[in-house]
């Protein structure tokens, strides 16, 4: 019989003898309709009966856009469109019958799209439920080059991800991709119409389909279908590390110095292995290019480490050709391992999947569905705290008193069958973890009990709450809190894979292992290696070469000597050696010793002065296209690095001042998000009355306030730091004293916290839900506090009405800059280093770069307009902070402006904490500062026996404005 035919024959074999099977299971034992089958390892749902599955495909022609002839669009073999962001389409569908229906799209993300596109679906006008809002689409990356490149010291460093453009299938999935199935809809039969808006990004769209929904089978079914013969003798390796591509580049390359990891090198690290705690947020996932020489059934071992969650079992999805093909594939457990271990995907009888002869695609995915449960039960448990505990603080307001009785229960009479119901959800979702574990008692699993214990101790005596707020919403320890930590702990599935066997199922692969004689060995060579100098570490260049420090963590000073090895050396000629900074603190000393770089990466905003007022830094403004090159900036942000019409440094990284507040607790209360101060002052007296309060950059940190935090108030009075020949104060100003008096008023006369310990915290258990903080506590919410996903946003940052009508909403910013020495011999190389690495096209990589390799923690602020444009953030965020940047205005400094700085602090200390008068307090500190500066100027050779022998220019917005003018 030819080939062709047998494999007909065999296919309708199978198909015949699943109908049976399925039709006696059926009648033998099928539960009501209203029932769900309850499978060994986890629950899927049954249908009711046998029914042929409905896909209704809807051809991208239909809609009524034009078609697109692009590349990317031939390599599609049906109709195709191109949606941009805001692009919106309908279709109408006919459902056949009442079922549940999934949705599908044929797409692929354009090349120009910077993030993963999103779009919002409506079915009939409406969304069928919240995900629908967020509809997320994969994007793909792939290693620009099939080898690991080399560090100049011969260490394997990261490959540069590109975007990999092709197309897929993409199911509309949650937007945590948490759930086990795509999204369901219930339908009726009829016509329905399905509304689409592309939110973010832009990509290609084929056809889309709506399909009935129908579970994964299991195994038995599985292999009931499939009666191709096992493979034999069959065996292929693949390196984790070397994906064909992944839809997250977080889940990157690592380096383990196990000798049991190939590949291995006893002094170099290598890239031998994937994952760990880079790999471990639902829906990341990876893809490899299997090879089998024939049609049949194979298995999979993965040698695997999962050492960093003890007691804690991680899950995988695994594909074969783009589906789950049997439901156990669907979330594959990797139990806590010490050490590498060969885990075959079954266990003791591995499970046996079919792959065509040729190339096969593996998927493997992270996925969080068995603690689904938990996490929605923690979600809503968090929701229920924050509701009661509002509750309650409407009742006691501010009032904290131990000795105060209360009868909570007479105000909230269901406040203790709320409680209880709020630890049996939990203790029930207890068990299912414990389960999911093994039984295995984890660090998990004692958080969750504590968070029980807390709520069941309130549950006995609810009255008590007012005085137990600590234990219920408030603070570490708090049920609260500890439900908190406890969710990204379970959203979280960190694995490491060393390899990926593929095999037949009758020879089951084991990674042979080393003596311990030759591991001994290795660890004998690698500790007499450690006392080597570490050449990261190292402060001296070659003859030639440009000399960079970079007060930064080694992953950036990586990434900065490849992207320079590979772009800005071959543009210009110009080798570069980057070393990590020793101590900022130290560089004055390191100029006077003559050690100093040419150029120096990531110094403190208050660092370039210092030094350029000694005449350390070169003065950049020297070089012709100074001028045009600072279109980049905000004018503000130079103010802090000019002396006269000198420039000493250039901002690098910039910090933004905006409003935080909490969206649910400010609508349950009804309280607007002030845009003026005046606005904050008339929300106070209602958000005291519930025990909260309004942060401002003022309650945060210690005793000393510095000119981050006070400079702001000057500025938006209208009052000038100085006098205008620099050579006294301007404090004694009126809108001075004005400025002053406010910032004490604001916690003298409107309580205003004086200390806020953690605003980012406090934001977080709803005690401070609106005020002003930085990028930090940007960058924590975004990632590290999940249980408050669309629950925050933020605002410009609260200006001041001045009498004439004027609103000023200027705050400070800058963060880390870059600056050359005087002393360099290569100054011409290294203005066009900072040219180089300040450009929106190297900044705008680097922030992508960073961010591809070590996740969204690696956040980068850029001082670049342009390139902080780029970044990948939500764009109603990014309007805001760049709006706020067109009011940044640093403070200029001065020979003695750090007493004015200094004084300014004791000011607000003396008015606010020993009750002084603001006139007598300023006009003490006038009198100080004036003394210093005059001191300084002396030192600094302005001022010669108390007469002035050189003029000092303060600098203004409009100074660096005219600057950026005359360029053009």
């Amino acid at each position: 019989m030819p080939a062709k035919l047998s494999r007909l024959f065999r296919l309708a074999t199978s198909l015949i003898i699943l109908v049976m099977t399925l039709l006696l299971s059926t009648s033998a034992c099928a539960p009501p309709p209203t029932q769900r089958t309850q499978p060994a390892k986890r629950s899927t749902p049954a249908t009711a009966a046998i029914t042929p599955p409905i896909v209704i495909e809807i051809s991208a022609a239909t809609l009524g856009l034009p078609p697109v002839q692009d590349e990317t669009a031939r390599e599609y073999a049906k109709a195709s469109v191109l949606l941009q962001r805001d692009s919106a389409l309908h279709f109408d569908v006919t459902i056949p019958r009442e079922a549940e229906y999934t949705f599908a799209f044929d797409m692929a993300a354009a090349p120009t799209s910077v993030g993963r596109p999103e779009g919002q679906m409506r079915v009939d006008g409406n969304f069928p439920r919240s995900d629908f809002q967020r509809v997320i689409f994969p994007i793909y990356f792939r290693n620009s080059t099939n080898t690991f490149p080399k560090d100049r010291y011969g260490n394997d460093a990261l490959i540069h991800q590109v975007r990999d453009v092709r197309w897929t299938k993409a199911e509309v999935r949650d937007v945590n991709f948490s759930e086990p199935y795509p999204l369901r809809v219930k339908l009726t039969a009829g016509t329905h119409r399905i509304d689409f808006t592309l939110t973010e990004g832009a990509l290609y769209l084929g056809s889309s389909y709506v399909a009935t929904f129908a579970p994964y089978p299991d195994y038995a079914q599985y292999l009931a279908a499939h009666t191709e013969p096992d493979a034999s003798g069959f065996l292929s390796t693949l390196e984790a590390e070397s994906p064909s591509y992944k839809n997250d580049t977080s889940a990157r390359p690592n380096n383990n110095r196990s000798v049991t990891v190939t590949p291995y090198d006893t002094y170099l690290m290598l890239m031998n292995t994937l994952g760990g705690d880079s790999w471990k947020n639902s829906g990341s996932t990876v893809y490899y290019t299997v090879n089998v020489p024939t049609d049949g059934m194979y298995a999979l071992t993965f040698r695997v480490l999962q050492n960093t969650r003890s007691n804690f079992t991680v899950f995988r999805r695994i594909t074969i050709n783009g589906k789950v093909p049997f439901e156990e594939f669907n979330a594959v457990p990797f139990g806590y391992t010490a050490d590498w271990a060969d885990v075959p995907l079954g266990g003791e009888t591995p499970y046996k999947v079919f792959l065509q002869q040729g190339a096969n695609e593996l998927g493997i995915e992270v996925t969080d569905s068995p603690y689904l449960p938990a996490i929605k039960t923690i979600q809503q448990a968090l929701l229920d705290i924050n509701t009661l505990a509002l509750e309650i603080r409407k009742l006691t307001g501010n009032q904290r008193d131990p000795y105060k009785e209360w009868v909570i229960s007479n105000y909230i009479p269901d406040i203790q069958e709320r409680l209880k119901t709020i630890a049996q959800h939990l203790i029930d979702d207890k068990d299912t973890l414990l389960s999911t574990n093994q039984g295995g008692s984890s660090a998990e699993v004692l958080t969750y009990q504590m968070a029980i214990d807390n709520v069941l101790f309130l549950a006995a005596d609810p009255d008590k709450i007012p005085i137990y707020m600590g234990r219920f919403s408030e603070g570490t320890g708090s049920a609260a809190q500890l439900l908190g930590s406890l969710l990204p702990l379970l959203q979280e599935q960190p694995l490491a894979i060393d390899k990926i066997y593929v095999h037949s199922p009758d020879s089951v692969p084991v990674t042979p292992g080393v003596p311990f004689t030759a591991s001994a060995v290795e660890d004998v060579k690698r500790f007499v290696h450690s006392f080597e100098p570490d050449p990261y570490q190292s402060l001296s260049a070659d003859e030639g070469e440009l000399e960079v420090w970079v007060n930064r963590a080694r992953q950036y000073v990586d990434l900065l000597q490849l992207m320079a090895d590979e772009s800005f050396t071959p543009q210009t000629g110009i080798r570069v050696k980057f070393s990590i900074m020793p101590d900022e603190s130290k560089l004055v000393l390191a100029n006077a010793a003559g050690i100093q770089p040419d150029v120096a990466l990531g110094v403190s905003t208050d660092r370039p002065y210092e030094l350029a007022i000694r005449n350390a830094l070169y003065d950049l403004r020297t070089f012709k296209d100074f001028d045009s090159f600072i279109h980049i900036y905000s004018p503000g942000a130079l103010l802090g690095y000019i002396i006269n019409d000198s420039v000493y440094a250039l901002p690098e990284t910039q910090d933004f001042w905006v409003t935080y507040y909490r969206k649910d607790i400010l609508d349950s209360l009804g309280i607007p998000v002030p845009h003026t101060w005046n606005e904050v002052i008339e929300i106070l007296p209602e958000l005291q009355r519930y025990g909260m309060n309004f942060n401002t950059a003022l309650s945060t940190g210690t005793g000393y306030k510095n000119y981050l935090a006070t400079a702001p108030y000057l500025f938006n009075f209208g009052a000038q730091l100085y006098s205008n020949d620099g050579f006294a104060t301007g404090l004694q100003s009126e809108n001075a004293i004005a400025a002053v008096k406010f910032m004490a008023d604001s916690f003298t006369i409107y309580g205003m916290p004086l200390t806020t310990a953690s605003f980012y915290e406090s934001f977080r258990y709803g005690t401070v839900p609106i005020g002003i903080s930085s990028f930090e506590t940007y960058v924590k919410l975004m990632t590290a506090a999940p249980e408050l996903g669309g629950l925050w946003n933020i605002d410009l940052y609260p200006a001041t009405v001045l009498p004439d009508g004027r609103q000023l909403r200027y705050a400070t910013g800058s963060a880390q800059t870059s600056i050359m020495f005087k002393n360099t011999d290569k100054p011409e190389e290294g203005w066009q280093f900072l040219k180089w690495w300040m450009s929106t096209e190297t900044q705008a990589e680097f922030q992508e770069r960073l961010m591809l390799n070590y996740g969204r923690e690696y956040l980068w602020s850029s001082a670049n307009l342009e390139a902080f444009s780029r970044l990948d953030i939500p764009r109603e965020h990014k309007a805001v902070i760049l709006e706020q940047w067109k009011w940044l205005q640093e403070p200029v400094r001065l020979p003695g402006s750090y007493m004015q700085e200094r004084e300014l602090s004791n000011v607000w200390n003396r008015i606010v904490f020993d009750g002084v008068n603001p006139r007598v307090a300023i006009d003490r500190s006038v009198i100080i500062i004036n003394r210093e500066i005059t001191r300084k100027m002396e030192e600094f050779g302005y001022l010669k026996d108390g007469q002035r022998v050189r003029d000092y220019k303060i600098p203004t917005i409009e100074t660096v404005t005219e600057w950026m003018k005359n360029a053009k």
